[in-house]
């Protein structure tokens, strides 16, 4: 069977019929809906996963896949690199059904692209590939933390793709009438070129749907810059109030004073606060050494609470207003 139409639609169809595997490599990966229905088929024990795709920007974005569920639901998850690509599109379905062509499963080659892929049952065939996708996967070593491996880099190219893979994502989020999910997938586009005036525009108007007379929503990602880099705390447009911890390790040894900054990471990021916890006690460089509990409540008050940990028990609670930091500050 030739598909040069609906080829989200079949590829699906075929995923809900299978009995025993999946094996897949495709180069990009972002759609949802198919890799719903992958997950959907690892609530059986027995079912076998194996999926490769390029470690990148465009499958590691943000309110992209969450390839560690595949993972952590006992499917087999593989990165193929930049310089040693895997450029297959295959779907090779109960090692009986071979599913190949140009198509790579993105909202881009969806909606975009003039785009093929073909249906064999042609046993010869499909033992090729399957012997050429095992090749692949002896090849490479299995990854049991995305967020150890994954790589986030892009080239203009990658960002051209990215946004418009996005825009893409954001209609259909659309049509279903979820606008918060419209509203983090715009502020990633905004990440991309910030100077969108209609997309600023509409994801403002949602944000201020939810958040009128008070805070339905936390309006904006909200987390702590350590040494070795930001760590979120509280997501965009988490159900108010809101409460998380974090916990700082000691970054030299015998630190008697910690800086404490708190970001409002959108699609300008700013720091919102900053202060200075003091006479604490000397710890060895990697001790766990401050809890950050933030708490974030419908009346728009964001409260700080810093309690020392393995010392002398110090404590220090800021707070901050985030009404004042609804728009940005450029």
């Amino acid at each position: 069977m030739h598909l040069f139409n609906n080829i989200e639609f079949e590829i699906i169809s075929a995923i809900k019929n299978a009995k025993s595997s999946l094996k897949i490599a495709v180069t990009w990966f972002t759609n949802h809906e198919i890799f719903n229905e992958v997950l959907a088929k690892l609530e059986n024990p027995e079912f076998k996963v194996d999926l490769i795709v390029l470690n990148d920007r465009i499958n590691n974005k943000r309110e992209g896949l969450n390839f560690q569920k595949l993972i952590d639901s006992n499917g087999n998850f593989y990165f193929s690199s930049n310089e040693n690509m895997v450029h297959h599109k295959i779907c090779i379905i109960d090692n009986s059904i071979l599913i190949t062509g140009s198509y790579n499963w993105t909202y881009y080659a969806e909606n975009r692209n003039w785009e093929n892929v073909v249906f064999i049952e042609e046993k010869e065939v499909v033992d090729g590939y399957i012997a050429e996708f095992d090749k692949i996967i002896n090849h490479h070593q299995k990854v049991e933390t995305v967020e150890k491996e994954q790589k986030t880099g892009a080239v203009i190219s990658s960002n051209d793709y990215l946004h418009t893979d996005y825009t893409l994502q954001a209609k259909i989020q659309e049509k279903k009438g979820n606008d918060l999910a419209v509203a983090k997938i715009y502020t990633e586009i905004l990440k991309i070129n910030s100077k969108q005036k209609e997309i600023v525009k509409a994801r403002n108007e949602i944000v201020k749907k939810y958040n009128n007379e008070t805070f339905k929503v936390s309006p904006f990602e909200i987390g702590i810059l350590f040494k070795n880099g930001y760590t979120a705390v509280i997501p965009a447009y988490e159900n108010l109030p809101f409460t998380a911890k974090k916990v700082g390790l000691t970054t030299t040894d015998n630190a008697k004073s910690l800086r404490v900054t708190i970001q409002k990471n959108d699609y300008i990021p700013r720091t919102i606060k900053q202060f200075s916890l003091s006479n604490l006690k000397p710890s060895p460089k990697g001790t766990q050494k401050i809890e950050h509990t933030l708490t974030l409540e419908q009346n728009g008050i964001l409260t700080i609470n810093c309690l020392e940990l393995n010392g002398y028990g110090r404590t220090k609670t800021e707070k901050v207003d985030i009404k004042n930091w609804l728009q940005h500050r450029v």
